[in-house]
């Protein structure tokens, strides 16, 4: 049995500089000896919704959703609502106020892009429906408009 010249030192020396590293693999060579070091693949692990279960004596029930009269501004994309343009800032849009169409309500983000929320008729806000940064889908209801 030949000794090997890379010691077991340098080994776990190189051990540790790849996983600390992004690098999948490393080759080291000193002499006529080299090593070859792989990282494992990461594992694959799928995430799953709970299911809510529920009693055979129980009728399941559809989600409360409020009645909304009038006019709604509507999320055109989805992403995060925010109700203005920092949070140093006042909001874009509160209950009472007069709004003109055309008139920038809101901002949604996604991905860090961001969709300005306009309005698309005259009237008097009604009712905020959505929280700052809280998640909206596509055409959910933001501003009730009167």
């Amino acid at each position: 049995m030949t000794k090997m010249k890379i010691d077991q030192e340098a080994i776990e020396t190189l051990t540790k500089l790849l996983e600390g590293s992004e690098l999948t693999e490393l080759e080291y060579q000193q002499g006529d000896e080299k090593i070859k070091l792989k990282k494992a693949p990461a594992p694959v692990v799928e995430a799953v919704a709970p299911v809510a279960m529920s009693s055979d004596d129980q009728p399941v029930r559809a989600p409360r959703t409020d009645v909304i009269e009038g006019h709604t501004i509507n999320a055109p994309t989805v992403g995060i609502f925010y109700t203005a343009k920092s949070p140093q800032e006042p909001p874009y849009v509160q209950v009472g106020d007069e709004v003109k169409q055309g008139q920038i309500v809101g901002v949604i983000e996604a991905m860090k892009v961001f969709t300005n929320v306009v309005a698309d008729v005259d009237g008097v806000v009604e009712r905020v429906l959505v929280n700052n940064e809280e998640g909206v889908e596509y055409g959910q209801p933001l501003i009730q408009i009167q």
